[in-house]
């Protein structure tokens, strides 16, 4: 990977919230740390979420103390770490809950699954271009379809830590004001469930 290069300021300060907690069970292999590039799998997320985000919170889990020390290596205190004690029960609110939890003095937050190396650190800047403070979700689009990595206003932050009913995090997003802003990129809707999507987006170039 290349250096991180100098991203645009601007007045809004944005965190970013990486669940990475799960146990990989469909994929057969554990995918935080699968080969991707030059690295790994939550590697290529976590510095996808550096280019633009003031901080990063990278939420684990199962193998956690594994992913802890390549990250930790990689990016030192550029991240923080988060540990998902009910990872094996827990829904993905669970752990996006104890990430936002971390979260002082932000406008806002970008949530990018751990699974999602695909997703270009261009998509972060076109979503920062679009934030401006009013709308409470900012989605990247596909040829019509919502991907990731929503930005969420820190307005929200509240209401995600007090929910606790059925449809997790879609639950409480729904029927928010909110703008897509629609981008090339595949990336933004290919995640890794399976051997399947691994060997099409490593094959692909994705």
């Amino acid at each position: 990977m290349k250096p991180l290069s100098g991203r645009k300021k601007g007045s809004f300060r944005i965190g970013a919230v990486i669940p990475a907690a799960g146990l990989s069970s469909r994929m057969g292999a554990f995918k935080p740390l699968l080969p991707y590039g030059d690295s790994t799998v939550i590697e290529s997320v976590v510095y996808a979420a550096l280019s633009y985000a003031d901080s990063v919170a990278v939420v684990l889990g199962y193998r956690a103390d594994e992913v802890e020390n390549v990250l930790l290596e990689r990016f030192g205190s550029r991240i923080r770490i988060v540990v998902n004690p009910d990872f094996r029960e827990s829904d993905m609110l669970r752990s996006v809950q104890l990430g936002v939890s971390g979260l002082r003095d932000h406008n806002g937050f970008f949530l990018l699954p751990g699974d999602m190396p695909a997703v270009s650190p261009d998509v972060f800047e076109k979503l920062t271009e679009a934030f401006d403070g009013d709308r409470e979700v900012i989605y990247p689009m596909y040829h019509g379809r919502r991907g990731h990595p929503p930005l969420i206003h820190a307005s929200l932050i509240a209401d995600i830590l007090s929910y606790h009913g059925d449809g997790g995090l879609k639950a409480v997003l729904a029927g928010r004001s909110s703008a897509e802003v629609e981008i090339a990129d595949k990336g933004i809707v290919t995640d890794l469930d399976t051997p399947k999507d691994y060997a099409e987006m490593i094959n692909g170039g994705l």
